[in-house]
């Protein structure tokens, strides 16, 4: 514990973590960093002995200075700290333990995001996604999307893909679906309870987890950031593996619907009929 708080004291001066971030991007001198930050030389050396100290920096033989591995490490964990940081108010009202640790731990992937407080804005947002998405459509939702079936109803008339996770209680029957699951490229499974939204296409993605009362209002991240995209779609394939394909019970046949296999492609004639 002494080593963590020695540690973190040192990371505690807004000037070492300028220094940090810049020779992230490439090795610099020492002139350069002082130029770069507009400050002083004396000062410049002071911080970057300090950081070479505490092993999070190092020079080489031409001068310049950079990382060291344990250094890279130390700034890709407190991309997420940085993060929650940030949205604090936001992590003090909406409960991210629903979520795997897994992704709790890569959370800081998301700080390209933006944070939507407004609901009826971030229910356009999405509608603006689908009337985009060229590719494909991928919704994880505690209900169904209303507003946005039309324009997904119109989407799938062409080779497209749609995949969607909803709550088996909030899984209308194919009869009465806009969408009816016998669509080419249409993909539905259910799960037991959905505790988080995940609206994504190939270019944009949103998030959005339960308050403390554990209700979803539909305030959240969205962003186009590539690592954000990634974040959003490794949480998305991991409840799909979860959730249970809808099984239609026709007359003659009962079908399965939703069986695309264990991937992440997204084309639609990879999915298998029975």
């Amino acid at each position: 514990m002494e080593k963590l708080c020695k540690l973190l004291f040192e990371l505690s001066s807004s000037e070492r973590m300028n220094i940090m971030l810049e020779i992230q991007k490439q090795r610099l001198k020492l002139s350069h960093i002082s130029k770069k930050l507009d400050m002083t030389v004396t000062e410049t050396s002071r911080h970057l002995q300090r950081l070479g100290e505490a092993r999070l920096i190092e020079k080489d033989v031409e001068g310049l200075y950079g990382l060291t591995p344990f250094g890279v490490r130390v700034l890709s964990l407190l991309s997420g700290l940085g993060f929650v940081s940030r949205y604090r108010d936001y992590f003090m009202e909406y409960d991210v333990s629903r979520i795997p640790y897994e992704f709790i731990s890569r959370i800081g992937e998301l700080a390209e995001g933006s944070l939507g407080a407004e609901t009826f804005k971030n229910l356009e947002e999405t509608e603006k996604m689908f009337r985009e998405a060229r590719e494909y459509i991928w919704i994880l939702s505690d209900q169904v999307l209303t507003s946005a079936a039309p324009t997904v109803a119109e989407r799938v008339k062409a080779p497209f893909e749609y995949r969607v996770i909803l709550s088996e209680a909030a899984m209308p029957p194919d009869s009465k679906s806009p969408i009816p699951s016998t669509t080419p490229g249409v993909q539905k499974r259910v799960l037991p309870k959905v505790d988080v939204v995940i609206v994504m296409t190939e270019k944009v993605a949103a998030f959005c987890l339960p308050n403390r009362s554990g209700r979803i209002d539909y305030t959240g991240f969205g962003g186009s950031d590539p690592k954000f995209h990634k974040w959003c779609k490794d949480l998305y394939l991991y409840y799909w593996e979860k959730a249970k394909p809808v099984t239609i019970h026709t007359p003659h046949s009962r079908q399965t619907c939703a069986h695309l296999g264990k991937g992440g492609g997204h084309s639609a004639k990879s999915e298998e009929k029975t």
